[in-house]
């Protein structure tokens, strides 16, 4: 009677695990998500994806992450499209200053004090640095290749920059701004655009939001532009913010590669002690970056149809 027992008992415990080990099987199935030229990108090569971006941007795990993931899938989609048109040009996996710097800057915002211990930050969090480091490459290298192609197109008034400054030597208004940039093929979409935006903000929030419409590079960051002397603004983006209270977005604002759609977070006067030629040299490379920018949008947008058409 005892052996017909333990009989059934071992009976039951072997279903269980069996159907425990399929589960876990199932959830770790590869699955092939899509296809980039000769490139496969998988579910494991998402989560992979997921957790880098979760690691070296903490503001994206409270984040929903549903969302998150498709911004994964997106991120690597754009990698793996500029790496193919970077080969063309460049050899990639060599270490420069460049890229150095990126990650310094990067574990600084971690608050962490060396590259040894960034190392072990992302060992911790089963990353491998030397794929961190050829991601990173990839996005400087890019930079270079887009600065290369499109430096003779950049148009900066310097004399008018250097004007503001002068005008504005007592006191100078900071704000502290995020933004959702997107793409749009004609002035009809404004409006549409804008109110999907405005709902999935008051549904998600407005850095889930980002994550979901916005085209810039900022959108790594969760949209955040940081502290930006007001006066460095076009005067259109100034009006646009002056309408508006910390904690509030704008109206959209046409700008030459789509709709820009702009959160106040903070504001503050500062008095005005700095160097104007240091002044002048960083709104000059604030704007030289937003141009670039849109020339790296277009043209990505241009080799991405290539994969597309394929």
């Amino acid at each position: 009677m005892i052996l017909k027992k333990l009989s059934k008992f071992n009976l039951i415990y072997q279903i269980i695990f069996l159907i425990l080990f399929s589960a876990i099987l199932k959830a770790n199935e590869v699955k092939i998500i899509t296809k980039i030229g000769e490139e496969i990108i998988t579910n494991i090569d998402i989560e992979n994806e997921f957790n880098y971006l979760t690691t070296l941007n903490i503001s994206l795990k409270q984040m929903n992450k549903d969302q998150v993931i498709a911004f994964a899938k997106n991120s690597l989609i754009k990698e793996k499209i500029k790496k193919n048109e970077l080969q063309k040009f460049y050899k990639l996996n060599n270490k420069n200053e460049t890229v150095d710097l990126m990650i310094e800057d990067i574990y600084k915002k971690l608050n962490i004090n060396s590259l040894d211990e960034f190392k072990l930050h992302l060992k911790n969090n089963n990353l491998d640095y030397d794929n961190v480091y050829e991601k990173i490459e990839i996005e400087s290298v890019w930079n270079e290749l887009i600065y290369q192609k499109f430096k003779n197109k950049i148009f900066i008034d310097e004399e008018e920059l250097k004007r503001k400054i002068l005008n504005n030597r007592e006191k100078v208004e900071s704000l502290f701004i995020s933004e959702i940039l997107i793409g749009i093929n004609n002035k009809n979409e404004i409006n549409k655009k804008y109110n999907e935006i405005v709902k999935n903000i008051e549904k998600y929030g407005f850095k889930e939001s980002v994550l979901k419409f916005s085209i810039s590079n900022s959108k790594n960051n969760s949209g955040t532009i940081g502290w930006i002397n007001k006066n460095s603004l076009s005067q259109k983006i100034q009006k646009a913010l002056d309408e508006i209270q910390i904690g509030e977005i704008t109206k959209p604002i046409l700008v030459s590669s789509g709709i820009l759609v702009l959160k106040l977070e903070d504001k503050k006067f500062l008095e005005n002690n700095k160097d104007p030629n240091e002044e002048l040299r960083k709104q000059i490379n604030f704007e030289m970056n937003s141009q670039l920018n849109n020339f790296s949008r277009i043209y990505y947008d241009k080799i991405k149809k290539k994969f597309l058409d394929e």
